[in-house]
């Protein structure tokens, strides 16, 4: 079976960073900072549900207008991960326009903005039919880092350094489920929606609950010995627009290992090292460190600088050269 997370990243390796997550199975999305969106299809674009800013920087935010462009007159509901200050941000944003006419919209937009501050979440509310008047509605506090929790994956975050806080991203599928091709056959089991309920089962943990196909009834724990089969799950991390330090290496480390996929930034060549820790970005040699503390299975840079045109593969270079040093996992 596929993984949960199906990925991409919209701008390739030198556009402004921007990373969209499909969920297998599920109708709705998720976006890992919005700068330049002018890829998305409107199509695309009504299906996300959470939207995850590293830092409100104008090549990580500048395309939320499209979404409240695309958004308005829906009913939906949008949340949004930030670091501190992202509700003032949103707020600026949305009263930036004149709401005089909302209150004969049929449907309401709402924004849920999740602002992540060290110990804890402050959550504010925007209401399309209340002229997106900004109400704080809670604060908890966060735990384990984790900020996001379905049935099948968590999202977690961290706060990091680059003059002003940058959030990295942790996406992680609890475990797979594996439907055994092989099995349904030996079993005439067809394929259909009601695996989904199986595997919306197992998630939640109702073993000795039933599930209905084709006019039987079959305990869930049963079906799991025929023709389930368990493995590890992806695991996807988003680190952009850090300095290199001793601070943030730590956080990361903490974060976890063993990662499947990692979207990191590779801005500077090594060469320009100095000019990275002026600008707290980090060089290819320093994301492939960066990687290989992570013990990740594959890295795909991103957000390297435009002075590094036609030398991706020198970048590629001193990131895998880094990554791959004294590799044996």
């Amino acid at each position: 079976m596929p993984s949960l997370f199906q990925h991409r990243l919209l701008n390739g390796s030198f556009g402004d960073p921007v990373l969209e997550i499909s969920l297998f199975g599920k109708s709705y999305s998720y976006l890992v900072d919005i700068g330049d969106i002018s890829s998305l299809t409107n199509r695309s674009i009504l299906k996300i549900k959470r939207v995850f800013v590293s830092h409100p920087h104008m090549d990580h935010f500048f395309g939320f207008d499209k979404l409240l462009r695309i958004f308005l007159g829906k009913e939906k509901t949008v949340y949004i991960y930030g670091p501190e200050g992202i509700i003032n941000c949103i707020n600026g944003k949305l009263h930036g326009y004149i709401w005089n006419l909302v209150h004969s919209y049929k449907n309401d937009l709402k924004f849920i903005v999740k602002e992540i501050h060290p110990r804890s979440i402050i959550t504010a509310e925007f209401l399309c039919k209340e002229k997106f008047k900004k109400r704080i509605i809670g604060k908890e506090k966060i735990k384990d880092n984790t900020i996001v929790e379905e049935e099948d994956h968590i999202v977690k975050c961290l706060i990091l350094e680059h003059r002003i806080p940058s959030l990295a991203f942790y996406f992680e599928e609890k475990y797979k489920i594996n439907i055994l091709k092989n099995k349904l056959v030996e079993y005439n089991f067809n394929v259909g929606p009601w695996l989904r309920e199986l595997k919306n089962k197992i998630y939640e943990n109702k073993l000795d609950d039933f599930i209905e196909y084709s006019g039987r009834k079959y305990q869930i724990k049963d079906l799991m010995k025929k023709i389930i089969k368990i493995t590890e799950g992806m695991k996807l991390a988003y680190i952009t627009d850090i300095v290199f330090s001793k601070k943030n290496l730590k956080k990361i480390k903490s974060l976890a290992d063993s990662v499947s996929i990692l979207y990191i930034e590779a801005t500077f060549l090594n060469e320009d090292r100095k000019r990275a820790r002026e600008r707290y970005h980090l060089t290819a040699r320093q994301a492939g460190y960066i990687a290989r503390m992570l013990k990740a299975k594959k890295v795909i840079p991103m957000h390297i600088s435009p002075i590094n045109t036609g030398k991706y593969k020198i970048v590629e270079r001193e990131l895998r050269n880094e990554w791959q040093k004294g590799r044996n996992y």
